[in-house]
């Protein structure tokens, strides 16, 4: 029985990935939004020591970056364009330079998990999310390619023949 414990602890923690900070201040007062995200006033990255951060403005939850920054091969810095979403308790987070959209899975106070999906196609520059019916839309930076994002099977569908969740 204690073997059988041992992998069922092994299991669960191998299927959260990196686990990362997340400061959340808000955790039941919204379940889904859309951070506006228009060209340049995309929120950006800022420094805070040698943690690279974006703040959700309108909740103040903190997302730490140096971990995705870390995967992303990207160098943290101040003025990272990110655009960021929260849809039915996840965090999305997408940015310049971006070769994934990253989802944080909240597991306690401060505390996240860590997943990520590759994106749907190359060139998507700073994309756009959208949350309609708690369902993430991702638009292209040009306009010219939408995705909806399946929570069951956590890929991207193209927007335009998608039926997601049915």
């Amino acid at each position: 029985m204690k073997f059988f414990s041992i992998i069922i602890v092994a299991v669960l923690m191998a299927s959260c990935g990196t686990v990362t900070r997340l400061d959340q201040t808000c955790i039941t007062c919204v379940s889904s939004q859309r951070i506006a995200c228009q060209g340049p006033e995309c929120p950006a990255s800022f420094m805070n020591g040698a943690s690279c951060l974006v703040t959700m403005v309108e909740t103040g939850e903190n997302i730490y970056l140096n971990d995705i920054l870390k995967e992303e091969k990207i160098t943290p810095r101040d003025g990272i364009r990110i655009t960021l979403a929260k849809v039915n308790g996840r965090y999305y987070v997408a940015g310049e330079s971006f070769t994934k959209v990253w989802y944080l899975i909240p597991r306690k106070k401060n505390e996240a998990c860590l997943k990520s999906v590759e994106m749907p196609a190359a060139n998507m520059g700073v994309v756009t999310f959208e949350v309609f019916d708690n369902q993430l839309k991702m638009i292209s930076e040009n306009k010219e390619m939408e995705f909806l994002f399946d929570d069951d099977d956590n890929e991207w569908h193209n927007a335009k023949s998608a039926k997601i969740g049915g």
